[in-house]
């Protein structure tokens, strides 16, 4: 089955050579690169008043709160709307991609690592030099930076944990793991157990690209990309991998193939964590949120496990949760970038974000936010803040292409797992893809 694929960027002038081949002809990309620089984002009247288009994606809360920000912009800064267009990540990328090649890129773009670079490289994301970045880390700074220019904001951060139902582990007669100690065998073990003695499964799936590139870190001291944006893994060191998925799968720790290849289409809130037919369950922090609305799914994080029971050893980094970038074509990079800094230093804006976004950025908004903040959302920032000591450097900022890896993975994951492809067939056929895409 080959992934479906989104429409191509376009080169914005100044254009740069691609490395990897559009679908859109010579001819027409030189048109598009026309259109780029003869089209305004935002309305470019001279009267005084700016109007200025804001893209993001993500669910009804999300969007409910932003316009209540933009609604506070707005307010303080009369001469400027804020128009929304906003949508589910399903169709986001997609749309983003056709709007670019119209010369409609938004003004202000909530934007995704996995896509960051092909915008930059592409010319279509501007500098950011005009946003006020002192209560952000250098190291979170530097996940939104290429070549010295900032080209995206960080929002927030995020880390991969281990979301854990307690009372299932309770039920099955199981301890509570300790997160900075436990392995991989551990894992296996205590969701075995929980598959064998409740009704729930004991671990809902596995990870994707994340949590293969967290076991090449701490197997192989390697990321999915190295500094060059090459794959930086060969096929063998990820057999392992598979090796690993199949002794959870034969020991019924997993679901079915079929019940695991269903949650990957769903809404957080119906898989089989958020509904309490799994005790564990691989996801970003900041997740647990959305996940533990269902009274039946109490959920806490755990560290990833490593395979030496040593929480320094696990390859664990912190991850821009999102950003925000500002297109280069807007007739209003002043304005676009004042909105960017109300979104991530205004007091009232974390306010009413909280951790929706992830965990802020911003070190004195969080300290803010930490006394209104629920039971979830507390364990997820101690959580985080508990990772100080133990993360490593974050990867390098992927390659254009690298949006399609994902899918990728999960795709090969899901032939393993039915038993189509082996372990050393899914990853040579895996490799082989992800270069592909990356070319």
């Amino acid at each position: 089955m080959t992934p479906r694929m989104r429409p191509s960027l376009p080169d914005a002038a100044p254009p740069r050579p691609s490395r990897r081949r559009r679908r859109w002809t010579r001819p027409l990309g030189a048109l598009l690169v026309a259109g780029l620089a003869a089209t305004a984002c935002g309305d470019g009247s001279d009267d005084g008043d700016v109007t200025l288009t804001f893209s993001w994606w993500g669910g009804d809360v999300r969007h409910q709160y932003t316009q209540e920000i933009i609604a506070l912009f707005e307010e303080e800064h009369p001469h400027i709307t804020v128009e929304p267009r906003y949508g589910e990540w399903d169709g986001y990328w997609d749309q983003l991609a056709t709007q670019t090649a119209a010369g409609d890129t938004p003004d202000i773009i909530q934007m995704d690592l996995v896509y960051l670079r092909e915008y930059i490289e592409s010319g279509v994301l501007l500098p950011l030099d005009q946003i006020d970045t002192g209560e952000f880390t250098q190291e979170l700074l530097d996940t939104g930076t290429l070549d010295g220019e900032l080209y995206a904001m960080p929002v927030g951060q995020t880390a991969l944990t281990y979301a854990v139902n307690p009372s299932l582990i309770e039920e099955a007669g199981e301890e509570m793991p300790d997160g900075a100690t436990w392995t991989w065998d551990d894992l296996k073990d205590l969701t075995t157990a929980i598959s064998e003695e409740t009704d729930s499964y004991g671990l809902a799936t596995f990870f994707d690209s994340g949590g293969l590139e967290l076991w090449l870190r701490q197997t192989h001291g390697v990321s999915m990309i190295g500094d060059d944006g090459e794959l930086a893994w060969e096929p063998e060191q990820a057999v392992e991998y598979f090796e690993m998925l199949g002794e959870f799968q034969e020991d019924g720790a997993l679901p079915s193939a079929a019940e695991m290849s269903e949650q990957h289409g769903i809404a957080r809130e119906q898989t089989l964590i958020a509904t309490g037919e799994a005790a564990a369950a691989p996801v970003w922090d900041a997740m647990l949120v959305a996940l533990s609305g269902d009274a039946s799914a109490d959920l806490e994080p755990l560290m990833v496990p490593s395979r030496a029971g040593d929480a320094s050893e696990a390859g664990m980094y912190y991850k821009a949760s999102m950003f925000y970038s500002v297109a280069t074509g807007t007739d209003h990079p002043e304005e676009a970038q004042l909105f960017v800094d109300f979104l991530v230093n205004d007091e009232r804006a974390g306010e009413l974000q909280q951790i929706e976004r992830g965990i802020p950025g911003n070190e004195t908004i969080r300290d803010q936010i930490r006394e209104d903040l629920g039971e979830v959302e507390t364990q997820v920032v101690e959580y985080s803040e508990s990772l100080e000591d133990v993360v490593a450097d974050a990867p390098p900022m992927p390659p254009e292409g690298y949006g399609a890896v994902q899918d990728i993975i999960i795709r090969y994951m899901d032939e393993f797992f039915f038993g189509r492809l082996s372990a050393e067939d899914a990853a040579e056929a895996m490799h082989g893809e992800i270069e592909d895409a990356l070319r």
